[in-house]
């Protein structure tokens, strides 16, 4: 696990609406992250996570579609620069849908969608 300490650090909102929550530890990794102003590949907080650690897209129109399944919610900033890092992936809590990293606007479909592969996930 590559750990550099001289980075700045952007300030994210939070995304949880509650203290009480269950997360477990998983791996994220770089592909299909893309890199900022800086070089550096950040996976944000909130970000729907797959099993294969890749960042899922959500696709909202008519109906709403995931690129893979979400296993949990990304709950800390990832910098995966360097290669795959570990993360909290919150599987169980409340959360401020609107603060979330989908790649699309949240909505009331979204939120039920994402309540289908997460079912422990509450909206606040």
């Amino acid at each position: 696990m590559y750990y550099k300490t001289d980075i700045e650090r952007a300030q994210e909102k939070e995304i949880l609406a509650s203290e009480k929550k269950v997360a477990f530890t998983g791996t994220v990794v770089p592909e299909g992250v893309e890199a900022d102003a800086d070089g550096r590949k950040v996976v944000h907080r909130g970000s729907l996570i797959a099993a294969s650690g890749k960042v899922v897209t959500v696709t909202a129109g008519d109906e709403v579609s995931f690129s893979e399944d979400p296993v949990g919610i990304l709950l800390e900033a990832v910098d995966v620069t360097y290669g795959a890092q570990p993360g909290a992936l919150l599987v169980e809590g409340y959360v401020i849908g609107e603060r979330l990293s989908l790649g699309a606007e949240y909505t009331a479909a979204v939120g039920e969608a994402i309540r289908e592969k997460l079912p422990e996930i509450k909206f606040r």
